[in-house]
């Protein structure tokens, strides 16, 4: 090879390295110069996955006619979050010639509480409610969420309904998202049903996956706080999260937006420059703390992980030592539960306590005396299908059934 050539071919290579390079390190001056664009790289908000398509007109989305309700609930600091109140589709069969003869209108409904929809919610002395928390990107009606909301009611399509709501800068909702912004708007939400709606709140799973898993996990921390006086504090039926993540530190480690673009990864085998960045995080969303809070200070749970060991967006390990730290701020049933609760003890006797399904993956029941905490990883699920799948509604089944034993 001549000498012209191969100054050519090192200056391909050093533009193949370098320019990315370049980007990448520019992108992270950019998020500790500018905040706003770790919003961006967190929440990925404007990112809708829905483009083309109308959030008030659910039919688009696979429902029937009538069966969705678009609305607006307010929240304390004064932003508009758009929500859907989905009926079951038992209760729709049930009420289909009343539902259709509100008229072929629809879309978005300023006062849901004068549709007939609303009281078959809140008038129905049998009616559950899940409150959905979905993960970061898209809308409430991205790519599997529509399919995962017929998942969870389908275990009990009578009786069953799903409120789900974008947050704060997301789809129609007004504002911009942050830690302290979104669970302002889970408490807005949690709300609306226990007063608006009207459900008690053994009546109410809360249900979150991916960034949702960590909202729906300092919501429930947030209602249940030892801060609070007993008469203010609020027990849900139970609570289920599906690929969640311990905290976001950690998972910057590893993350790759849209399973592409890296996020801290490159320099996480540097220690100081990657807490350097770190500690410039403005969302930290530390899973492992108000889990750990959430465990000491409620009176009653029922907690759910579920897993797939096929998601390559968040390893399935982050819902492991959430699971054991949750088992490790378990109050001890006996002695002997005491005895095996701390370090590799606590391991081994996890171990025995996990059944092992072949192809259906591992399921890990830890009974306490204020319930049960329970891990599932699947073999197959990757990061979004599994929202849809009977998993996901069985569990919330679980956590009804449990709430009903409790009173």
């Amino acid at each position: 090879m001549d000498s012209s050539a191969l100054r050519s071919t090192i200056l391909a290579i050093c533009l193949a390295l370098g320019v990315p390079a370049v980007v990448y390190v520019g992108l992270l001056g950019a998020m500790i110069a500018a905040p706003s664009s770790q919003t961006h790289a967190i929440y990925l908000h404007k990112i809708t996955l829905t483009w083309f398509k109308d959030l008030n007109v659910p039919e688009q989305f696979g429902f029937a006619h009538h069966q969705v309700t678009p609305f607006y609930i307010p929240t304390s600091d004064g932003e508009k979050l758009h929500a859907w109140h989905v009926l079951p589709l038992g209760a729709y069969l049930s009420n289909e010639d009343a539902l259709l003869a509100q008229g072929p209108g629809g879309g978005l409904v300023e006062h849901f509480q004068e549709t007939l929809n609303f009281r078959l919610l809140r008038e129905n002395p049998n009616a559950r409610l899940v409150l959905y928390f979905h993960g970061a990107s898209g809308t409430m009606a991205s790519g599997w969420r529509p399919d995962s909301y017929r998942s969870l009611y389908a275990a009990d399509p009578a009786n069953t309904h799903i409120l789900t709501f974008d947050y704060r800068g997301y789809g129609l909702s007004s504002g911009w998202p942050s830690e302290p912004g979104l669970i302002t708007d889970a408490l807005a939400v949690a709300g609306w049903a226990l007063g608006t709606a009207g459900i008690p709140p053994e009546r109410i799973v809360i249900f979150g996956q991916s960034l949702g898993s960590a909202v729906a996990i300092a919501l429930v921390n947030e209602l249940s706080n030892t801060r609070r006086e007993p008469s203010n504090k609020t027990h849900f039926a139970g609570l289920v999260v599906t690929a969640t993540f311990s905290h976001i530190v950690q998972l910057t480690a590893t993350y790759r937006i849209g399973g592409v673009i890296p996020v801290l990864s490159p320099v996480a085998k540097v220690p100081l420059l990657f807490d350097f960045f770190t500690r410039r995080l403005q969302s930290t969303w530390d899973n492992m703390q108000r889990l750990g809070e959430f465990i000491q200070g409620a009176e009653r749970y029922h907690v759910t992980l579920l897993h797939a060991e096929d998601d390559t967006d968040i390893p399935m390990e982050h819902s492991v030592r959430l699971f054991r730290e949750a088992v490790r701020n378990s109050a001890a049933p006996s002695s002997e539960h005491a005895a095996g609760s701390t370090g590799s003890l606590l391991d081994g006797r996890i171990e025995e306590r996990t059944e092992m399904r072949g192809q259906g993956g591992a399921v890990t029941v830890w009974p306490t005396p204020k319930g049960d905490i329970r891990l599932e990883l699947l073999k197959y699920g990757v990061h979004d299908k599994i929202m849809s799948f009977p998993v996901t509604g069985l569990a919330v089944s679980r956590a009804f059934r449990s709430a009903v034993k409790s009173i």
